[in-house]
């Protein structure tokens, strides 16, 4: 069935499975574009302010800056019981749409400074569960010694990481696992001691291949002696900037000219998408491991039950039209709810069951606009605001725009559906101006100005900040950073961090199915690899005959 996105107008397709998930809410349908963008929004997960705690008065870093109109607390203070969030409950009024007054209550209600849990030495760490010494990781829980990255899990060691497990000593990779001392690697698992490789298995000591299995001493995949290969390794790995900028050209092109599959799928039964493992009954999923019967989700691990939920993980069943949530059951229209159950139209919510409009709590029940109300009461009630917010067409609707606490240019909305600030305001997402503070230091490096060579770097690096030749933001090298480039002969970037990261994910394919043909055997397949593409896309069943 073919239904019209009611924000932008697009057609997009319905199907009977889709309807039953809309059974209980009216069919206010959205595109996926436009639910991702409607997520996403609420969500700032790397921008990042210095700020106090208007609790304590303590300097913290944040996701709010100082000027943020909202209270913010450090987020120990926030989890404690110095405040009570029921204090700030109000009564329903029925002259006003629930979404007005759910923002009035968000104005009000305190925020905490980063979602930050069990964290060890890793204060620029957001949305994040038990880092160790770690800095500027986003999404990426258990690493250690880790710098740099986005949803990685497991590392130690490592730099400019995404999307990627289980690996020790790395640098610059996506989507990668159980490697070891590698550098510049995409798609890859169970290698040591490569670099710039892709979509390569079991391989050790290779440089600039692709498609390889257990294959070791490759250089632009062909086979040398050992002696040969770390003759040739002295020059292609040496500490020079130029040299490593030619041979990511170079890698560049090779990646463009190698064998895919359509998707990648381990163990899986009856799911499209990309990036799916042990999982069935899922439909345009996106990074998605051990799920069943999901459907339009970005990022779920563990979910059972879900319809246009992202960001859920960890035992979550039965979530629609959300944004992360983990550990729950049965949750709607919700943003941020860890470990709750029964929740509709909730933002910011721990250890909650069977609320309603309500944010900021922990361990409560029964309760709409952060109200205490008796189980009848709140029964009541809770079906009189369904029937208002069905009068007033918000219900089955997810949050606005207007709510959110961020400008789109501090949302993760950004990093997959960027937009200009006209194009963000004409679309109803807020925009905000960020004004970093001049550096009032003596001396600040440009990039081009950088030594080529490691080998000439000093310790002094450490006292200056460094211009990003792309960007044109400051950043600076950190102490464990530079010893990471020196023990493994890496340049000093000249780019900044984020344009890095921006680099790395310009190497995944976007998260949009297209319907081609196998170019091995011409068999009907789905792909995120677009027609224009370079690489030679085959089925399954191709893919394993060619490389295995």
């Amino acid at each position: 069935m073919v239904k019209n996105c009611k924000k932008c107008g697009v057609e997009f397709e319905v199907t009977d499975k889709d309807l039953k998930f809309l059974e209980k809410f009216s069919e206010v349908l959205v595109c996926s574009d436009c639910s991702k963008k409607s997520h996403f929004c609420l969500r700032n997960e790397r921008t990042l302010y210095n700020r106090k705690c208007d609790a304590t008065g303590e300097n913290m870093v944040s996701t709010f800056p100082q000027n943020s109109p909202y209270k913010v607390y450090k987020s120990e203070f926030w989890h404690g019981d110095g405040w009570n969030a029921l204090d700030y409950g109000k009564d329903f009024d029925f002259s006003k749409s629930f979404f007005e007054q759910f923002n009035e209550l968000k104005l009000v209600v305190p925020k905490f400074n980063l979602f930050s849990v069990q964290n060890e030495n890793s204060d620029y760490c957001n949305v994040t569960v038990q880092n160790k010494n770690c800095y500027l990781l986003f999404g990426g829980d258990f690493n250690q010694d880790t710098q740099y990255g986005t949803l990685c899990f497991y590392n130690e060691n490592c730099l400019d990481i995404d999307y990627s497990e289980k690996n020790k000593e790395c640098y610059f990779m996506n989507d990668c696992g159980s490697l070891y001392a590698c550098q510049y690697a995409f798609d890859c698992e169970n290698c040591h001691d490569c670099a710039y490789i892709s979509d390569c298995t079991g391989c050790n000591d290779c440089i600039l291949c692709t498609n390889l299995v257990r294959k070791s001493y490759c250089i632009l995949n062909k086979q040398y002696s050992r002696q040969e290969y770390f003759e040739k390794k002295k020059y292609l790995l040496n500490g020079s900037y130029k040299q490593r900028q030619e041979n990511w050209n170079n890698f560049l092109k090779l990646r463009d000219d190698r064998i895919v599959k359509a998707s990648h799928m381990i163990s899986c039964e009856n799911c499209s998408g990309d990036y799916l493992k042990n999982s069935r009954n899922c439909k345009m999923v996106f990074d998605g491991f051990n799920i069943e019967d999901v459907s339009n989700s970005f990022l779920a691990i563990g979910v059972k039950d879900g319809f246009y939920s992202d960001y859920t993980g960890h035992g979550s069943e039965l979530v629609y039209d959300t944004m992360t949530v983990v550990g729950s059951q049965n949750v709607s229209h919700s943003f941020s709810a860890v470990n709750c159950s029964e929740l509709l139209y909730c933002d910011t919510v721990f250890s909650c069951r069977n609320c309603f409009g309500c944010t900021g709590l922990k361990n409560k029940q029964y309760c709409i606009l952060n109200k205490q109300y008796s189980k009848e009461e709140y029964e009541i009630l809770k079906a009189k605001i369904i029937e208002h917010m069905i009068k007033t067409g918000e219900w089955g609707q997810f949050f606005p725009a207007s709510i959110s606490c961020f400008g789109y240019n501090e949302s993760t909305a950004n990093l997959y559906y960027p937009l200009s600030k006209e194009e963000a305001i004409f679309q109803g997402f807020k925009w905000v101006e960020i004004n970093e503070k001049p550096y009032q230091g003596e001396k600040v490096i440009l990039a081009k100005g950088l030594p080529d060579d490691i080998k000439d770097v000093s310790e002094d690096i450490l006292n200056m900040p460094i211009e990003c030749e792309k960007s044109k933001k400051l950043f600076k090298i950190t102490p464990m950073e530079f010893d990471f480039y020196k023990k493994y002969n890496l340049p000093i970037p000249r780019l900044h961090s984020e344009e890095r990261h921006s680099l790395r994910l310009a190497m995944r394919n976007p998260k949009i199915l297209w319907k081609r043909n196998c170019m091995k055997c011409g068999k009907d397949i789905e792909t995120s690899y677009a027609l224009e593409k370079k690489e030679k896309v085959y089925c399954e069943e191709c893919y394993l005959k060619e490389i295995y």
